[in-house]
C-alpha cells in the first residue's frame, strides 16, 4: 500500500502544473459567465420584460441560491463511497451548460416565434433550475477534485485566476452597459447570453482537460470515527461557521453605501459609475495578495483582516459624509468582499480531513449561502426600523462580535494541521 500511495503522489505531482493552469482558466471564465448571467441584475431584468410580478422576479436569485446549496449534502453523501470525481464533474458541468444554451436559444427563438409570456417564463425558469441545480451537484465534487489535484498553493490559484477573472468581469460589465444602452433588448440579450455560453464552453474545455489521479482506497479498511463526514461535530469548524455567519451582516452595508452617498447632497449620480469601478478594481487587485497570505498564514487570517476592513467601512459610512470618505469606504468594501470570496472554499481545505471535503463543503455552503441571500431583505427591514446610519452601526458592531469570537474561540486550522 505504501508503494501505491507513493505512486499516487508521484502522479499528482506529474500533473500538478497542467491541472493548475486549466483549473485557473475554468475559474477565470466563471467571472465572465456570472456577469452575463447575473441572478441579481441581467436575469431579473430579462424576466421583468415578461411579467410585472415581483414574486417571479424574486425567484431568480432565490433559485440561484437554493439551487447551488440544497443538492450539496446529497452529492457529498453520494461521493463518500466513490474514489473518482471527474466523470461526475463532467456530467454536472454538461447540464449547467445545457441550461445556459437554453437561455441563448430562448432569447433567439422567443421574438422570432412570438412565444407567449407564460411559455417564455416556463422555459426560462426550467433552464434556470437545471443550471443552478447542476451547479449544486457540481461544487462538492469540484472542491474535492481540486483538493486532490492541487495539493499546494491553492490560494495562489484562486488569487491569480480571481484577479484575471475580475478584469474580464469588469470588461464584461462595460460591454453589458454598451449593449443594453445601444440596442433594443431583443438584440442585446442574445448577444449577452451568447458570449456567456461561449465562455462556458471554454470553461467546459478546461474541465475536460483536467487529469484525474484516483487515490488508493486506504481508508476502506479503516474504521470510521463517530465524526466521519459529520462536519458540525468538529467543534472548531462549527464555531467558525457561527462567527463567520455573524460577519455576513457586513454585506448589508455594501448595498446601501451608494444610496447614502447620494443622499448627502454633495455627490452627483455620475459618481455611481466611479464607485462601482473603484469597488470592482479593489476587489480584483487584492486577490493575489489574499492568495499568498492564505497559503502562508492560513485563510482564517484573511477572513479576520477582511472583517476588520468591512467593520471600518461600516463605521466610516455611519459617521463621515465627504466624497473622499466614500471613496475610501468603497475601497475597503471591495477588499472585504474579495477576501470573503477567496476564503469561502479555501478555509474548507484547512478545516476538513482530506477524505471529507465534500461534506465540509456542503455544510459551509448551506450555513452561509442562504444567509447571504436573505441578507438584503433583512437589510431592507432594518433600514425601515433604524435608518441607514443605524444599520451601519449595527453591521459594524455585529461584525465586530464575529471578529472577536473568531479571534478568541476559533483555532487557526492551518497551524493545527501543520502541528
Amino acid at each position: 500500500m505504501e508503494q501505491s500511495i507513493a505512486n499516487y503522489q508521484e502522479q499528482v505531482e506529474k500533473n500538478y502544473r497542467w491541472n493548475f493552469f486549466w483549473m485557473a482558466v475554468d475559474n477565470m471564465m466563471f467571472f465572465f459567465i456570472f456577469m452575463g448571467l447575473s441572478p441579481y441584475t441581467v436575469l431579473p431584468y430579462y424576466v421583468q420584460q415578461f411579467t410585472s410580478s415581483s414574486v417571479l422576479i424574486g425567484f431568480v436569485p432565490a433559485i440561484y441560491i437554493l439551487g447551488n446549496t440544497l443538492p450539496q449534502p446529497f452529492m457529498a453523501r453520494f461521493l463518500a463511497g466513490k474514489a473518482d470525481r471527474k466523470r461526475y464533474l463532467v456530467t454536472a458541468a454538461f447540464l449547467q451548460r445545457f441550461g445556459i444554451l437554453g437561455f441563448l436559444l430562448l432569447a433567439i427563438i422567443q421574438p422570432l416565434l412570438g412565444l407567449s409570456n407564460s411559455l417564455t417564463l416556463i422555459i426560462f425558469f426550467a433552464m434556470l433550475i437545471l443550471q443552478n441545480t447542476a451547479s449544486g451537484f457540481y461544487v462538492p465534487a469540484w472542491i474535492d477534485f481540486m483538493g486532490r489535484a492541487i495539493p499546494r498553493k491553492k490560494g495562489m490559484l484562486f488569487g491569480v485566476s480571481n484577479f484575471a477573472g475580475g478584469l474580464l468581469g469588469i470588461g464584461m460589465g462595460a460591454l453589458l452597459t454598451y449593449l443594453l444602452d445601444s440596442y433594443p433588448l431583443q438584440q442585446a440579450i442574445p448577444v449577452i447570453f451568447g458570449i456567456s455560453f461561449l465562455a462556458s464552453m471554454i470553461s467546459f474545455g478546461a474541465i475536460l482537460s483536467w487529469r484525474e489521479v484516483v487515490p488508493p482506497q486506504t481508508e476502506a479498511a479503516q474504521t470510521k470515527s463517530e465524526t466521519h463526514n459529520k462536519p458540525l461535530k468538529n467543534k472548531n469548524f462549527a464555531t467558525y461557521l457561527v462567527f463567520r455567519g455573524l460577519m455576513v451582516i457586513l454585506e448589508i452595508g455594501t448595498s446601501y453605501y451608494t444610496i447614502v452617498a447620494l443622499q448627502t447632497g454633495n455627490i452627483t449620480a455620475a459618481q455611481i459609475g466611479i464607485f462601482t469601478t473603484i469597488m470592482s478594481l479593489s476587489e480584483t487587485i487584492v486577490n493575489p495578495l489574499w492568495g499568498w497570505l492564505g497559503d502562508k498564514k492560513g485563510f482564517i487570517n484573511v477572513v479576520k483582516i477582511s472583517a476588520v476592513l468591512g467593520i471600518a467601512a461600516a463605521l466610516m459610512a455611519a459617521n463621515l459624509t465627504t466624497l473622499t470618505a466614500f471613496y475610501a469606504i468603497f475601497i475597503l468594501a471591495g477588499i472585504m468582499v474579495s477576501g470573503f470570496q477567496i476564503t469561502n472554499f479555501n478555509t474548507i481545505y484547512e478545516f476538513s480531513p482530506a477524505d471529507q471535503i465534500p461534506a465540509y463543503t456542503a455544510a459551509s455552503q448551506i450555513a452561509l449561502s442562504p444567509l447571504s441571500g436573505i441578507m438584503p431583505f433583512i437589510g431592507g427591514a432594518l433600514v425601515g426600523a433604524f435608518g441607514y446610519t443605524g444599520v451601519f452601526w449595527l453591521s459594524g458592531l455585529v461584525g465586530l462580535t464575529g471578529l472577536l469570537g473568531m479571534s478568541f474561540l476559533v483555532k487557526n486550522p492551518k497551524l493545527k494541521r501543520e502541528a
